[in-house]
């Protein structure tokens, strides 16, 4: 009799959970997208220095890079806005404070919430985590221009360092 039950009990307990297996229906997992090029602090300048100097090694590879944000609005000389992500690096005269960053364009159109004003220091810009597709562009002979397209962006609480150098 044990016997018998033990086998009913497993019969039951095979035929519940293969009745299980096609019911259960699980939300789909959002998959961040991957970078293929991360800009980190120790190799912030050294990689912008190598994407202008080699841009065919970078040209149409996802990159992720954090700095501040920031726009110029050119709309009242028949121009448009560009919206930056950078931080402060090397310039001419050593670490001179010259912008180093990307332009980037939203893939929905939407920018952080912020108009730069004449004066205002480092803390008053967002900072931002930024993944788009690093493109080249020509605006009439001028140029190249680098920007990441059809980018993604969000808003970080947590700010890296500012001011970076070689």
């Amino acid at each position: 009799m044990m016997k018998k039950i033990l086998c009913i009990t497993l019969a039951l307990v095979m035929l519940l959970s293969f009745a299980a297996c096609g019911s259960k229906k699980e939300a789909p997992v959002k998959q961040e997208a991957k970078a293929d090029i991360v800009f980190k602090e120790a190799n912030y300048v050294t990689l912008i220095n190598d994407v202008y100097n080699n841009p065919d090694n970078y040209l149409g590879k996802t990159v992720q890079i954090d700095g501040m944000f920031t726009s110029e609005d050119y709309t009242s000389n028949g121009g448009k806005i560009y919206y930056y992500v950078y931080r402060q690096g090397p310039g001419c005269c050593g670490n001179d404070g010259s912008m180093c960053g990307f332009e980037f364009s939203s893939k929905d159109g939407t920018y952080p919430d912020y108009t730069p004003k004449s004066g205002d220091d480092n803390a008053a810009h967002p900072w931002i985590q930024v993944v788009g597709t690093l493109e080249q562009y020509y605006e009439g002979e001028s140029g190249p221009f680098y920007t990441l397209s059809n980018a993604t962006y969000q808003v970080m609480t947590t700010r890296g360092a500012e001011v970076v150098s070689l």
